[in-house]
């Protein structure tokens, strides 16, 4: 993905297009994905999903630029768990759009024990999607950190 953790606000982390999967796409099941990481940590990531297929949709693993997040203090590997939350929000929107809300939203929490000061590092991995009848649109991945368990345990 090549992004920093740090990159909050209005710009994604990474856009989900799917398009073309005709009959196929509320299987959420593509012939061609295709992921772009991002080069600079500005730019989101792509991942694109087209044609009609045997293949889900997901961001790959070991995509993730491990150098691009920050060094948590327990040498957690947060790479792989922000992949692991991009990849169940893909899933949740697809559940969702399935059950006729092609609009909508949804959260995954990660927090980690910080062992130099105490209390959790917070993480919000948030995805906002919009689809067609026929399961094709963007689901857009925004990332923050928060302090909300910040304090002592």
């Amino acid at each position: 993905m090549g992004v920093s953790l740090y990159a909050e606000g209005d710009q994604p982390i990474v856009i989900v297009h799917k398009s073309n999967g005709g009959y196929w796409a509320w299987l959420n099941l593509y012939n061609d994905i295709m992921y772009v990481p991002s080069e600079d940590g500005i730019q989101p990531a792509m991942l694109e999903c087209s044609g009609a297929g045997f293949s889900s949709c997901r961001v790959p693993r070991q995509t993730i630029l491990h150098t691009n997040y920050p060094v948590h203090p327990n040498n957690i590997d947060l790479g792989g768990m922000i992949t692991d939350a991009i990849n169940e929000i893909i899933a949740k929107s697809e559940e969702n759009g399935q059950r006729g809300t092609l609009q909508g939203s949804t959260c995954k929490k990660i927090a980690v024990r910080n062992s130099t000061r105490g209390g959790m590092d917070t993480y919000f991995i948030q995805g906002a999607w919009k689809y067609n009848t026929r399961g094709e649109g963007y689901l857009k991945i925004y990332i923050s950190q928060s302090d909300i368990l910040g304090h002592r345990i």
